[in-house]
């Protein structure tokens, strides 16, 4: 990596905590938060490719594990639900061959990389916190996840999972975006084709 690559990198995971930390964040009834956490991570994979997107997902992760109040666990479930609409975004770049510095293609490109990463992510989060996150936050047995995620939320256990990380999907694919096109402007030569 060059010294520029891991100087925006850097950037980019420490915005990524401060927002962490930062109170700007709607909290679902079981501890999900909608917030701008993973938008860097995603600027980071659109400048820079999946291999450092990857890698800014990996130190987040262990950003969040040591800053973060929900500590190991909301960090895992953040770094999975991020890697999804990453890999949804790169889904999308193969099929539109999407380039940043081509305006034309952001619209195909958003919109498919929107529904790739719901339809990776929604599911995975389901799983997660049907097997892991739940029973392990709450300390409940996995037979009654599903009762108890419906009992706070008033809705069925998949629509109350997929509906806070479809909207939290979307956050992130358009708040990267809207970061992205006015910077991509100022700042030509920070993105690596």
């Amino acid at each position: 990596m060059k010294a520029r690559d891991v100087a925006i990198l850097a950037l980019m995971l420490a915005l990524a905590l401060v927002l962490q930390l930062s109170p700007l964040k709607v909290k679902t009834p079981w501890g999900m938060d909608i917030d701008f956490v993973a938008v860097p991570m995603v600027l980071l994979y659109l400048l820079y490719g999946l291999e450092t997107g990857f890698l800014g997902l990996v130190l987040l992760f262990l950003g969040i594990s040591m800053v973060g109040s929900s500590s190991w666990l909301g960090a895992s479930m953040k770094f999975l639900a991020t890697l999804s609409v990453v890999l949804g975004l790169e889904l999308a770049k193969r099929l539109t061959h999407f380039k940043v510095g081509s305006p034309e293609k952001y619209l195909p490109f958003i919109v498919l990389g929107t529904v790739f990463g719901i339809l990776i992510r929604a599911p995975l989060m389901m799983a997660m916190n049907y097997y892991y996150a739940i029973p392990v936050w709450f300390g409940v047995p996995r037979e009654q996840v599903i009762p108890l995620v419906e009992e706070f939320t008033h809705m069925p256990f998949w629509l109350a999972i997929s509906l806070p990380n479809a909207i939290q999907t979307v956050v992130d694919v358009i708040g990267a975006f809207l970061v992205i096109v006015p910077v991509l402007r100022a700042l030509p030569h920070v993105v690596r084709e």
